[in-house]
């Protein structure tokens, strides 16, 4: 008997129980789950299924009660309405993902055990997507089905494809239709032209000839009118807006060449060129496909975000209860219950004491981090530890997910200054073009009126402005493509350009070259008052401000006392009053501002934390404590002055931190400058002297002190936690805290401008060959179809080197 198990081919462990009769033989199972699903399917006669599976079963997973749940909240009908697609003719229908499916058994398996419940109208399932389509009775449960697919040994979950999704796949599938009738047509024709260029050496008698000449017209007919439509259709869009698109030269010359070969055939004269066309069609196709993938890539690399957030969520009620409610429904304030292993689906904050967060998807980094009380979750991040409660902060809409996705979206609609060139350049070619052509034929109808087709039809192919025009886009849309997936999403057309030219980077400190996750190391209390509590009056200042540094006063339990006039200065630090009292915190200069205060220093045995920050606690009379908070550096940091001095990029810090703090961090890291103690006028004004100096300026900061250098430096970058302000001011948002990203994109960028240069000169370079060979009448019209398109391709698969 063998020792692996009959349903998932894993290894039986040794006097196993696990037993069962099928198919006449004694088997075994690794496992109950497996036993089981074995029984399920043979109590209900398909023990066929295991005749012709082809390769082994997933071995099932235990279902958890969380995962129960979430079926069952399928049944609550506003949460159902999210991914029913049709609710006609008495019946629902949901498009299903399911995980498991290895072979076409299991589609068997699947559709003959369900379709045999009551409440089902019909199931369809596709092995090759793993998806199903089911049709259920109305006003019915949809979980028990669900169920019925996991008592299967399947996974089965609601599968939702939004509109541009669904669109581009329609695309996609179109293309690859329209590829297979060229190529198949293609193929086909050039079997017959072979036989008549054969013939022609060999006596081929002319009826055979008009035969096979009449068999690639009909041939090439859906070629024609299918396979190229796209080409006729931009081109017509374009002369309705007086614009010469580079298709139009492609649809003149493929409905010039098919129309006088089936004038040829009608009037039994000798000028065929169907094999030309339908070749000239096909690789153009292949040239367009190529670029449509790589567009497909980044639509379904944004989805893969979209579905990081759950159709459902358990709500705590005021009463203590719980309910299921749609994410969608979900308004700030609420309080929901986060389940072991259940992905966080809006962001807010931590109510319990430490939880333990998996943040992968947003940051890049797989390890799971802790999170404090009243410190922030993210939307997409998995909750690693048991469950916990939490208290949204936003709507789905506005959620870190959403915003990466809208970021993600933006930079596939970018084109470069390049790009827009390329497109003029290309407008007063075509143009340019045309007027060549008709040069051309005039000049031969005067030397050769016979040859006045065949050279401009070959003109018109060869010098197709097809790698001119792709030449730029096809490089930009692979260089997002691979900083989108390193999480820089860049948002405005400037700055791909821009990055290649960059020669000094501003870094800020906190929450840049440090995490900006600042914990409380020590309180040195002045205060003789034992009444004044300073921690609870430092936790009260601080609860307004989402400055890193404001977070080491939040994870405590300490109730907010009431206050007036509370106030942030930037880069200063917080000022209220409480109980009429004037408090400030933060900073040496703001605590000390319009005062005759005497600080006091700092003990020396304070100082062995070489990383620990000050942060004063004073009334405008008395300094009452100074607090040491402390930051986690950023380990990718420590390569970043490595790397850029290799692209011969200089890295400055720029902080408003004080000059010790900057120090230390400098020394760790590697920075041999730094400026310290700087304002927000005081950063603006640093760039603007290096611009002076006539360096490209990177900025790199987090803060809402940061939007000034920001705005000002020609790539103004910020890390995905940042404030929205500052957002708003950068060019780029770097989703993770990964620093290595930033020398990465100005590889990719410098790497591009190279690969544009390349592929211009390659479309200029061929085009100043191939034209004069062309005009006489030295280029066939299959030989130019070939050329033409070996151009495109070499521009686009020289493109998608920047991918890699």
């Amino acid at each position: 008997m063998s020792n692996l198990c009959f349903h998932c081919d894993l290894k039986v462990p040794k006097n196993s129980e696990f037993k069962s009769t099928i198919l006449g033989e004694q088997r075994s199972f690794c496992c109950p789950g497996c036993l089981a699903i074995a029984e399920t399917i043979i109590e209900n006669g398909l023990e066929k299924f295991y005749q012709f599976r082809t390769e082994r079963n997933v071995r099932p997973e235990e279902i958890l009660p969380e995962e129960i749940l979430e079926l069952e909240s399928l049944d609550n009908p506003e949460i159902l309405q999210e991914v029913v697609s049709n609710t006609e003719n008495n019946y629902q229908e949901i498009e299903l993902g399911i995980d498991g499916i290895t072979c076409a058994a299991c589609s068997w398996l699947i559709k003959n055990q369900i379709n045999k419940r009551n409440d089902v109208v019909d199931i369809q399932v596709n092995t090759t997507t793993s998806r199903a389509r089911l049709r259920f009775n109305k006003d019915t449960p949809i979980s028990p089905i669900l169920k019925n697919i996991r008592d299967l040994g399947y996974r089965a979950f609601p599968f939702t494809e939004d509109q541009q999704e669904k669109q581009i796949q329609q695309e996609d599938r179109a293309y690859v239709r329209r590829l297979i009738v060229a190529g198949i047509g293609m193929m086909q024709v050039m079997m017959y032209a072979t036989g008549i260029y054969v013939g022609d050496f060999q006596d081929m008698s002319p009826e055979h000839a008009y035969f096979l000449h009449a068999v690639s017209g009909l041939m090439a007919t859906p070629v024609v009118f299918y396979s190229a439509f796209p080409f006729f259709k931009s081109a017509w869009n374009s002369l309705k807006h007086f614009h010469f698109g580079m298709n139009l030269p492609v649809s003149i010359a493929i409905i010039a060449s098919y129309s006088a070969s089936v004038y040829s055939l009608i009037a039994h004269a000798n000028v065929f060129y169907f094999d030309s066309a339908v070749m000239f069609i096909f690789f153009l196709l292949i040239g367009r496909f190529l670029e449509h993938k790589m567009r497909l890539k980044a639509i379904l690399k944004q989805q893969n975000f979209k579905r990081l957030i759950p159709l459902s969520v358990i709500r705590q009620t005021k009463k203590g209860e719980t309910e299921i409610i749609a994410t969608n429904k979900v308004q700030a304030g609420d309080k929901l219950i986060i389940n072991s292993g259940a992905i966080i689906p809006i962001d807010g904050i931590n109510l319990e004491q430490e939880v333990e967060i998996n943040e992968s998807v947003i940051t890049g980094e797989f390890l799971p981090i802790i999170k404090g009380y009243h410190e922030p979750l993210y939307s997409g991040s998995t909750n690693n530890g048991g469950s916990f409660v939490m208290q949204a902060t936003t709507e789905l809409q506005n959620c870190r997910v959403q915003k990466l996705v809208q970021l993600q979206h933006n930079s596939e609609h970018l084109t470069s200054r390049e790009v827009t060139l390329a497109d003029k350049v290309a407008n007063w070619y075509i143009i340019g073009l045309l007027i060549l052509c008709t040069l051309s034929g005039i000049a031969w109808w005067i030397i050769a009126p016979q040859k006045v087709f065949p050279i401009v039809l070959s003109l018109l192919v060869v010098s197709c402005p097809c790698a001119l025009s792709l030449a730029t886009p096809a490089a930009v849309a692979a260089a997002i493509a691979r900083l989108t997936d390193r999480g820089l999403m860049i948002k405005d057309k400037y700055t791909l350009a821009n990055l290649a030219k960059i020669s000094h980077i501003f870094f800020d400190k906190t929450g840049t070259l440090t995490l900006g996750r600042m914990s409380l190391v020590n309180t040195i209390n002045y205060n003789q008052d034992n009444d004044i509590d300073c921690l609870q009056i430092a936790a009260t200042l601080e609860s307004i401000s989402n400055h890193p540094i404001a977070h080491a006063f939040k994870n405590n339990s300490l109730s907010p006392l009431p206050t007036t006039a509370l106030k942030e200065i930037i880069s200063g630090g917080i000022e209220g009053q409480i109980h009429g009292q004037l408090f400030r915190i933060g900073k040496r200069e703001f605590v000390c501002q319009n005062t005759h205060l005497q600080l006091n220093s700092i003990p020396e045995k304070y100082l062995k934390n070489q990383t620990c920050i000050p942060v004063y606690l004073c009334t405008p009379q008395q300094h009452l404590a100074t607090f040491l908070v402390s930051d986690q550096s950023n380990l990718s940091a420590k390569n970043i002055v490595k790397q850029l001095k290799k692209l011969k990029v200089n890295a400055s810090i720029m902080s408003g931190d004080s000059t010790l703090a900057c120090k230390q961090i400098a020394n760790q890291l590697g920075f041999s400058h730094f400026i310290a103690n700087t304002s927000p006028e005081k950063k603006l004004q640093h760039i603007q002297a290096a611009q002076q100096k006539h360096e490209q300026i990177m900025m790199i900061g987090d803060g809402v002190n940061d939007i000034g250098a920001l705005s000002q430096a020609e790539v103004g970058v910020t890390l995905g936690a940042a404030s929205h302000l500052s957002k708003t001011a950068s060019n780029a948002v770097l989703a993770s805290q990964d620093l290595s990203v930033i020398s990465e994109s100005i590889k990719v960028a410098r790497r591009l401008n190279q690969v544009i240069r390349q592929n211009i000169s390659w479309a200029i370079l061929y085009n100043f060959i191939a034209i004069p060979f062309a005009i006489a009448g030295l280029v066939p019209a299959w030989l130019a179809a070939i050329g033409m398109a070996a151009s495109s391709l070499i521009v686009v698969l020289n493109a998608l080197r920047l991918r890699h």
